[in-house]
This record gives C-alpha cells, structure tokens and sequence, in this order.
C-alpha cells in the first residue's frame, strides 16, 4: 500500500501540463464518479440475479410439465410428436405466464431502469474525459449537428426563394 501511495506521489510531482495534469486535477470528482458507477453496478447485478431468477424459474417449471405430459417413452413418429407438442405448450404457458406477471414486469423495469443509469453514468464519464483531453464532447457533437441541420434547412429555404425570385424576373419580362 506505501509503495503505491509514494508512486502516486511521484506521478502527482511530475510537470503540470498535459493530460495527466488535468486528470489529476479532477481526481476527486472522477473518485466519486466511479464510486457512484461501482454502486450502479451492484445494483445492476442484483437486478440482472432477480430477472435470470424467474426467466430460470419459468424453464424449471416448463422442462418439469413437459416431462409430466410427455409419453414416457419415444418409440413412434407419434411419440415424438406427442413430445414436441407438450413441450412447446409447456413452455408456451409457463414463459406467457411470467410475461404477464406483475413480479416480471417490476423486475424487468427495474432492471432497464439501472442499464440506463449505467449507461448515463458512464456517458457522464467519457463526456469529463473528452473536455480534459480538449475533444469535442457528445453534447457538443449533437449541438454542431444540430446547427448544420438547420443550416441545411436554410439553405433549401433560400434555393427555393431564389428560384421563385427567377421565376418572378422572367414571367415580368416577358
């Protein structure tokens, strides 16, 4: 632990510019963004246990009804079918069934809802990184793309105007 304290101690000391100068300076607010990443994953994992819980469940319950409606023995070409037909139906009827549950329905949104609070988290991160590095940033992009859009849209709004101002010119002088 001392060793890594005095090497990052060293690397504090190197020249104040670049990069690292300006990761350094921020070392606090990215701590606590990963912190904040780390609790998100947690979570996440926990969501993701309680969602392959019941999808296991549901397959559980579909395998056991399908080997209690299956022949017991696969001798002919209507045995088989016997068995596709009460698998499919097994199955069909334990997995609508877990769709179609309350439970499913919070688990599964809680489950999206933390993805998409990794996803902000971790877009919130590459968005400090990309301004410490002096790139442009997403928010950024989207705001240039949005100017050259509307920008495009005057452009076709000035074509237009300017062919009808044409239009005007030769119809008067003829």
């Amino acid at each position: 632990m001392n060793k890594m304290f005095n090497f990052w101690t060293d690397v504090m000391k190197l020249p104040t510019i670049g990069p690292m100068y300006a990761f350094s300076k921020d070392i606090g607010a990215y701590a606590n963004d990963f912190i904040n990443l780390g609790k998100i994953m947690a979570e996440l994992k926990a969501d993701m246990d309680s969602y392959w819980s019941l999808v296991n469940a549901a397959y559980i319950k579909a395998a056991k009804e399908t080997a209690e409606r299956a022949p017991k023995q696969l001798l002919s070409k209507d045995d088989f079918e016997n068995y596709r037909r009460a698998a499919i139906e097994a199955f069909e009827d334990s997995f609508t069934a877990l769709f179609a549950s309350p439970e499913f329905s919070t688990v599964y949104g809680k489950l999206f809802s933390t993805q998409l609070d990794m996803s902000k988290a971790m877009q919130g991160i590459a968005e400090k990184n990309f301004k410490t590095l002096n790139l442009p940033t997403r928010s950024e992009v989207d705001e240039i793309l949005k100017d050259v859009a509307e920008l495009k849209r005057s452009v076709r709004e000035l074509r237009k105007n300017a062919e009808m101002a044409k239009d005007d010119t030769r119809s008067a002088t003829t």
